[in-house]
């Protein structure tokens, strides 16, 4: 059963990132490891609500793609970007269109990731990913409160090797990978309310029943285990690639 991202459109932004964390974090890597370059054609593929799309475009032209017309609706005013619905197994674009492609986050909602990656090369001269590795992540109490939640999410997560074979497969000859440190401090509040508002998406995929047994547990042990503070630590990996 797929993701409904209209559903989670409203509260998308507010139970994701904060601004600093978009540009500092998230962007900084982007930029890295897909040498985003002042004038750039860029095009943020599963560009969601928009957070990404409107960083990038201080560095260039940006054009968002999304399949989800409702996360475009709230991309709207963020900046100087286009805004197209696009599939991204068969993208709406000429042949190398672009300089650079942004994956965010994506890779795990797509169906035929070889291919949305073909077409990705074929669209754009170099690609930047961000992804999580999940043979190496941990929830901690999360995994707790919902003991499904990490085995689905190794499901649907590629692993970064596939990742890597299959960028060389679709035409990048070369392919860059680095693991980022993660850490943010919430209070017990804040993270209570983003579990509420389902800001993992894999929340929607649980069986029936785990969400809300696991929502009970984290608003009975949180504040017991955790009440200076809610710490999130983890990795994420950022792949780049260049024909």
């Amino acid at each position: 059963m797929p993701v409904d991202y209209a559903k989670l459109a409203a509260d998308y932004d507010a139970v994701r990132g904060s601004a600093a964390l978009d540009r500092e974090y998230w962007f900084a890597g982007l930029c890295e490891v897909g040498q985003l370059r002042r004038g750039d054609r860029i095009l943020d593929l599963g560009a969601g609500t928009g957070r990404f799309s409107r960083l990038a475009s201080e560095v260039g032209m940006v054009v968002a793609a999304d399949m989800s017309l409702e996360m475009l609706a709230r991309a709207r005013g963020k900046g100087p970007f286009s805004r197209v619905r696009a599939d991204a197994l068969a993208l709406p674009f000429r042949r190398d269109a672009f300089d650079a492609t942004l994956l965010v986050m994506v890779l795990h909602q797509l169906a035929d990731i070889p291919r949305a990656l073909r077409e990705v090369a074929r669209v754009s001269r170099r690609v930047a990913i961000a992804t999580s590795d999940m043979s190496t992540r941990t929830l901690g109490i999360l995994d707790e409160a919902f003991p499904s939640l990490l085995a689905i999410d190794r499901a649907r997560f590629p692993p970064v090797l596939d990742i890597v074979r299959n960028l060389r497969s679709a035409g990048f000859s070369k392919v860059s990978v680095e693991g980022r440190p993660y850490h943010r401090r919430l209070t017990v509040a804040e993270e209570l309310d983003r579990v509420r508002r389902k800001y993992i998406s894999t929340f929607d995929l649980l069986p029936p029943g785990e969400f809300e047994r696991g929502l009970a547990f984290l608003e009975r042990e949180l504040p017991i285990r955790h009440p200076d503070g809610f710490d999130t630590s983890a990795s994420f990996t950022f792949v780049g690639a260049s024909r």
